[in-house]
């Protein structure tokens, strides 16, 4: 059976008739397909390199569409950056201008308030001036009048006193009886002071110094060994050195009156060869309410001691002028004892104690009005100044701009040459000082974390003070409070900064 050769044999596409072919008509057939395909091949590479040029030139053509818009869109932005420049140069200048307004306008306006403040406080220390040499002249005309009555009173005493020197001498022996009767009793007495001494040598040493700085001609001493009760002798001189008398002081500084320190105090008059006796007690007797005599023995609070002892020193200095003209030294003291001792001297030293009380209190009065006034025109400044440096730190963090140096406007202090000073004027408390200055450091410092933990835990000391609206002096006051306690740590930067403790500065953080 023969076969058919399957590589000489074509298949019709129609009906699948398998046809024998020999090798010259496979090659015209082969021939014919390779011509039609690759003429098929050309046309279809010409139908793409046509396609290919018109779609080359349109993307040409929409490329140069695009560059010139792009060259449009270029040319437009360069023209609006160059608006955008001139627009921004111009409000430079404007805001320039209107912070050199501003600070024209501060500035003036700081210097008439501080101007008007200045004139005012110079016409308040005038009147204030003038009042005070009025009342000098009428305390020195009341004075000079009060002497050349004393003068009279003493002369006409003098003469009514010598009639009475034997009675005095009769009870000067029965003082040194009772003296003697009362030595041993004293002796055990003074066994239970020691405590009471000790209490008191504070007291002692400060009328000491108080003695000498007043009378610096006089003789200020320590009691001699074996003088119970007293603690110090004044020799009084007059203006020529000369010797007038002596005063013997005891002071008590006790929460109780004793009525055995007249007694005791009268009987180291004696020892101590002194005149007048005077006991300088923090609790004054029952009986008494201010300054007055009691057993022989003049009694003084604290507040009145020092105007008491000027007189008594007066009294001493007029009677041994009045000594050397009867010129009988032994008449003489006890007239003075019975001068300092009469309801005469003690009428006129209460009466010098309430004028001095008196004057001392209207002059208080006075000095607490000044302060008020004073205190309220320092907080006015305070609050100018916390409210100007507010608008420039307002203007520099908001413009990003800082302003130049300028010393006006930094609003000075107040007038450090200003110095008014009373003697024993009551002290001013930190509830009578302005809110800025009286507040206390750790509510401030409370207030200045707070703000430090708004901002992040770390800011310049600019954007604190904006914050917190403090002027310099109370910002840095409390800053260095907080760095102290280790509260915050200082940093660097423009202008300082401040953070908290573990604050680790990185670019999140920023």
């Amino acid at each position: 059976m023969n076969t058919k050769d399957e590589s000489n044999t074509i298949q019709c596409p129609k009906c699948s008739h398998d046809f024998a072919m020999n090798e010259a008509l496979l090659a015209r057939v082969t021939q014919q397909a390779q011509v039609e395909i690759e003429t098929r091949l050309q046309f279809e590479r010409e139908k793409i390199s046509r396609e290919a040029e018109v779609r080359i030139a349109e993307a040409a053509k929409t490329a140069a569409v695009q560059r010139k818009a792009s060259e449009e869109s270029a040319r437009l932005l360069r023209e609006e950056a160059v608006a955008a420049a001139v627009r921004l140069e111009q409000e430079r200048q404007a805001q320039q201008s209107t912070l050199q307004a501003q600070r024209e306008q501060l500035n003036r306006q700081s210097i008439e308030a501080l101007t008007r403040q200045l004139g005012e406080m110079q016409e308040q220390n005038q009147r204030l001036a003038e009042r005070e040499r009025l009342a000098e002249i009428n305390a020195r005309q009341q004075a000079e009048a009060a002497a050349q009555q004393r003068l009279a009173a003493v002369s006409a005493e003098i003469e009514q006193r010598l009639k009475q020197e034997s009675e005095l001498r009769v009870q000067e022996l029965n003082l040194q009886l009772n003296t003697l009767r009362d030595q041993v009793a004293a002796a055990n007495n003074r066994a239970n002071q020691i405590s009471q001494q000790n209490q008191g040598a504070a007291l002692e040493a400060s009328v000491e110094e108080q003695l000498r700085t007043a009378f610096p001609h006089d003789l200020v001493s320590d009691v001699p060994a074996g003088v119970n009760g007293a603690d110090i002798m004044l020799d009084v001189h007059n203006d020529a050195g000369v010797h007038c008398g002596r005063i013997l002081f005891e002071t008590k500084r006790t929460a109780q009156w004793s009525n055995d320190w007249t007694r005791k105090l009268g009987e180291d008059l004696h020892r101590a060869k002194a005149d007048i006796g005077v006991i300088i007690t923090q609790t004054m007797p029952r009986d008494m309410k201010t300054t007055g005599i009691k057993d022989g023995v003049w009694v003084a609070d604290f507040a009145s001691a020092m105007t008491l002892i000027r007189s008594i020193r007066w009294g001493l200095q007029e009677s041994h002028l009045q000594k050397r003209i009867a010129g009988q030294s032994g008449e003489a003291s006890a007239m003075l004892y019975d001068f300092v001792t009469s309801n005469d001297f003690r009428n006129r030293v209460q009466t010098i104690l309430k004028t001095y009380a008196s004057m001392r209190e209207a002059l208080l009065k006075e000095r607490r009005s000044m302060d008020k006034m004073w205190k309220i025109r320092e907080a006015q400044l305070d609050l100018l100044a916390g409210h100007t440096t507010h608008v420039i730190t307002n203007i520099e963090v908001k413009t990003g701009h800082q302003l130049e140096d300028d010393d006006n406007l930094e609003l000075g202090e107040g007038n450090d040459d200003i110095d008014v000073d009373f003697e024993d004027a009551a002290p001013v408390t930190r509830a009578a000082l302005p809110p800025s200055l009286g507040e206390d450091l750790e509510q401030l410092g409370e207030i200045f974390l707070s703000k430090l933990r708004k901002l992040g835990s770390s800011a310049g000391n600019k954007a604190m003070r904006f914050e917190l609206i403090w002027d310099a002096e109370k910002f840095e006051r409390v800053k260095q409070y907080l760095i102290e306690e280790e509260l915050i740590i200082p940093g660097r930067g423009r202008g300082g900064s401040v953070s908290l403790p573990g604050y680790e500065k990185n670019p999140a953080n920023d």
